[in-house]
């Protein structure tokens, strides 16, 4: 890992010296849309900014009678998904092409914040013939923009599909006709991983994830992603005695896309150690017994997420597309047993939530590329435990409950 640290700061300090006087005039070009969004659900439900970002029904609530409280009709409006973007292309210094972009919505950077710019993307590209660097903030490499579900709902198909945006440097490079490497070093922003928020930080180890893509998106495409991210939670133990101990964690992403006439068939799935950052289950926690020098060191174990999700969509037959979406996502449990009863030092994202499940049949009217209405069914099941293990696996389940979402959708693109 520090080889790959070091050969990353040697290639920054590189980069100025091959740049050289400007030769072309630059390009602006302002941009977004604004999208309107209104969703009814039946059930209480696990979902971001007064609920655009739906996640999965909430444990059962029952009450002294056995009814469920959760069960309860809910109507919401949503404009602030709304983007803008701003991009500066056509710079070419001696033989480096250089765009920027910038792009924001209203989703704020917290549930408090909603309707306040919210900053997606910022960067500068630096292009070769056939590399390219990157500096700044966007998304993450388990993003794949060329196999992006068109769901209705937010996030093409969040939080089956990867949502994190991080600030990055990454490296692009085309090997052969159809072959593209990517790296990049990623330290997260806004999508942070759960637990103490200095955790990467402290651990000095930036998101490490390596990719390849193969083929031509517009007929047969696939790829893979390895990474690997470590997280220090504490620095001292309670003597203030300087520690050592991190907990590190992998993960592998797989991707495939296929056209044929219009219609397309997209596949993307994740499996590995705490994607809580990805806003997926995860986390980590203290194991059960003493893994350091002393009582009071310990070391720590994550839990483990499998994510699946395919898409599938027919071409435009009179401005109308009709697709299905489907995502399961699982806690796989931990390696190590847990110590539960140590509530402080446990950094889980609804460990007593096994698995969760959407389908998902939509309808896109386009009048125009610019003008665009959507209607989406999303049904989604989830499977509660009662009672876990120290491996946080169930032993006493909750009776599978469900939510119906119906989203409508109005778009203009600018």
């Amino acid at each position: 890992m520090k080889k790959s640290i070091s050969i990353i700061l040697i290639t920054c300090l590189l980069v100025p010296l091959t740049l050289m006087a400007q030769d072309e005039e630059p390009v602006y070009k302002l941009g977004g849309f604004i999208e309107f969004k209104s969703f009814f659900d039946d059930y209480r439900s696990q979902a971001g900014r007064n609920g655009l970002q739906y996640k999965y029904p909430l444990m059962p609530n029952f009450n002294s009678i056995g009814d469920d409280l959760n069960i309860s009709n809910s109507l919401n409006f949503s404009i602030a998904s709304t983007r803008l973007s701003f991009s500066v292309s056509g710079i070419k210094l001696k033989n480096t092409y250089i765009n920027t972009y910038i792009e924001a919505d209203f989703l704020g950077s917290g549930e408090s914040y909603i309707g306040m710019l919210n900053l997606r993307h910022a960067y500068l590209n630096l292009n070769w013939k056939n590399n390219s660097l990157l500096f700044g903030q966007t998304d993450h490499l388990t993003v794949v923009k060329e196999v992006s579900a068109g769901t209705v709902a937010f996030g093409s198909g969040y939080p089956f599909n990867s949502l994190h945006r991080g600030m990055q440097v990454r490296y692009s490079g085309k090997f052969a006709e159809g072959i593209t490497f990517l790296a990049a070093a990623d330290f997260y922003s806004g999508h942070n991983s759960t637990g103490p928020a200095n955790a990467q930080m402290l651990a000095v180890l930036p998101d490490i994830h390596a990719q390849l893509k193969f083929g031509d998106p517009d007929k047969l495409f696939g790829g893979v992603t390895f990474g690997y991210k470590m997280f220090k939670p504490r620095s001292k133990d309670a003597t203030n005695k300087p520690i050592s101990t991190a907990v590190g964690g992998f993960d592998i992403n797989g991707f495939f896309k296929v056209s044929i006439e219009g219609y397309s068939l997209k596949l993307w799935g994740i499996y590995g150690d705490n994607l809580s950052m990805y806003n997926m289950l995860g986390g980590y926690g203290k194991v059960s017994y003493n893994g350091g020098s002393s009582i009071l060191d310990f070391d720590y174990t994550n839990m483990r997420t499998l994510s699946l999700w395919g898409d599938f969509e027919t071409p435009a037959f009179k401005n109308y597309k009709i697709g299905l979406f489907y995502g399961y996502q699982r806690n796989m449990g931990t390696k190590d047993p847990v110590d539960l009863e140590s509530t402080s030092d446990l950094f889980f994202r609804d460990q007593k939530l096994e698995w969760f499940t959407r389908i998902s049949p939509r309808v896109v009217y386009s009048l125009s590329k610019k003008l665009i209405f959507g209607l989406e069914y999303n049904l989604t099941f989830a499977q509660w435990a009662e009672t876990i293990d120290q491996y946080l696996k169930p032993t006493g389940r909750f009776d599978i409950n469900y939510n119906n979402r119906l989203e409508f959708m109005a778009k203009f693109v600018f």
